[in-house]
């Protein structure tokens, strides 16, 4: 007669990571307090991720437009984040470099901000976002020239979540010599990643259907010189899905104030 053994199974751990969605914006461009374009559009974005309850805003680069901005749009920067009220991860770009003048030294986005954290290290930053399964990798931009590679030094994907990798840097589509923070097209098909979330260019534009790689375009002027940003859906068992997302300026909820 044989013996049952009734000692339990073993726990079966899932690397499914959960459904999660990301509004990708870039190149914003915020510089004055005023009712200006940069600022509404950025409003917009703002309002776009409540009313879309994402799980993740992610901003590639250049949120303002020069080191020189002053006090009173870093303010009124920090309270639009915080209005968010969810994760931000936030990377520079060639109009806020990390280098020793940065405005990003006076923005201290991660104190200041509740829900910020941000892409600061030259070599490579790996965050993993609150309350969800996305991991999220990128360099920061110290000086844009040519031997800076956004993408180079990547992080590998951790079983079980979302592997987003951030960039920014100019899409190098054919050899050219001498464009600063290039990416070519090898530099994305060595990625491992679920997307691939760049920022620089001002027009929205596709570089990768596998991995997915794009461009939202910048805040104020995406698509046709259409404000507008990208929605990002990671689904298990599905591709990468995104939508183009029109912002409408003239109603964002937290205009400026003048």
């Amino acid at each position: 007669m044989s013996s049952v053994d009734s000692s339990p199974e073993p726990a079966i751990t899932s690397a499914i990571p959960r459904p999660a969605t990301i509004l990708h914006t870039s190149d914003c461009h915020l510089d004055e307090v005023d009712d200006g374009t940069p600022q509404r559009a950025f409003a917009a974005a703002i309002d776009q991720s409540i009313e879309l309850d994402v799980d993740l805003l992610l901003i590639t680069g250049d949120l303002f437009d020069h080191n020189r901005v002053g006090d009173a749009i870093l303010d009124w920067t920090v309270a639009q984040l915080d209005r968010a009220d969810r994760p931000v991860v936030l990377m520079v770009g060639n109009h806020d470099t990390l280098d020793s003048a940065s405005v990003h030294h006076r923005f201290e986005a991660g104190s200041r901000c509740r829900q910020v954290q941000f892409l600061d290290d030259p070599d490579g930053t790996t965050v993993e976002v609150p309350g969800t399964d996305i991991i999220v990798w990128g360099r920061a931009m110290v000086e844009h020239e040519p031997s800076f590679r956004p993408l180079q030094g990547h992080a590998p994907r951790i079983e079980g979540r979302w592997h987003v990798i951030a960039g920014h840097g100019l899409w190098v589509g054919a050899p050219m010599a001498g464009r600063s923070s290039p990416i070519f097209p090898e530099d994305i098909e060595a990625l491992d990643a679920d997307y691939v979330a760049l920022g620089h260019l001002h027009a929205h534009q596709v570089v990768s259907e596998k991995p997915l790689a794009l461009y939202p375009g910048a805040t104020a002027s995406s698509r046709q010189r259409e404000a507008g940003c990208v929605v990002v859906e990671l689904a298990p068992g599905r591709e990468t899905a995104f939508r183009w997302v029109p912002l409408d300026v003239a109603r964002s909820v937290t205009a400026p104030p003048g």
